[in-house]
């Protein structure tokens, strides 16, 4: 009975312990600052009758963590259905994340940014996608950025830069 009683009490301290512990250190949930934008974009490479703007929207979000900004962005997009092969409408997609420092002179540089594919999911039709979180450490203000890369196929163009718009300055 006396050990039974012991090893209860070592448990119900080394669970208090880790519980505690656990519990003071987590660091506390910063919110997000978060700007829309939305644009509907011609598809060069697709000249038939039907219907070929893509609706595509992001999210831009940012938030800072001790020296750390950490931003990501949420996507969506419309296929508009046209009668084109859904795996011949691009060469390649993507969605580029920057960490950018704001000074407030001139154009804000970028520290830091990674791009993330999504032409399969693109192709499939209608949809969305959450970039996973990126981080770079920089101090005083910084804001988060993005640009949708797609490479439509047959417009003999290469790569088009679609820019969003940036994440309030954190």
């Amino acid at each position: 009975m006396r050990t039974t009683l012991r090893r209860a009490t070592v448990a119900a301290l080394a669970f208090g312990t880790l519980a505690g512990g656990a519990f003071v250190m987590a660091p506390a949930a910063a919110a997000a600052s978060c700007t829309d934008s939305s644009k509907s974009v011609d598809n060069p490479g697709y000249t038939g009758p039907w219907p070929d703007n893509w609706g595509l929207k992001a999210n831009m979000c940012s938030y800072r963590s001790g020296g750390y900004i950490y931003s990501y962005a949420k996507l969506s997009w419309n296929d508009p259905g046209t009668a084109q092969s859904p795996s011949l409408i691009f060469d390649a997609a993507a969605f580029r994340v920057y960490l950018k420092k704001h000074d407030g002179n001139g154009p804000d540089p970028v520290r830091y940014y990674r791009t993330f594919g999504i032409e399969g999911r693109m192709e499939s039709g209608d949809g969305s996608y959450t970039t996973p979180t990126i981080r770079h450490a920089i101090s005083r203000w910084a804001l988060g950025d993005g640009a949708w890369k797609l490479n439509w196929n047959q417009d003999g163009k290469g790569n088009r830069h679609y820019g969003v718009t940036a994440s309030p300055r954190v």
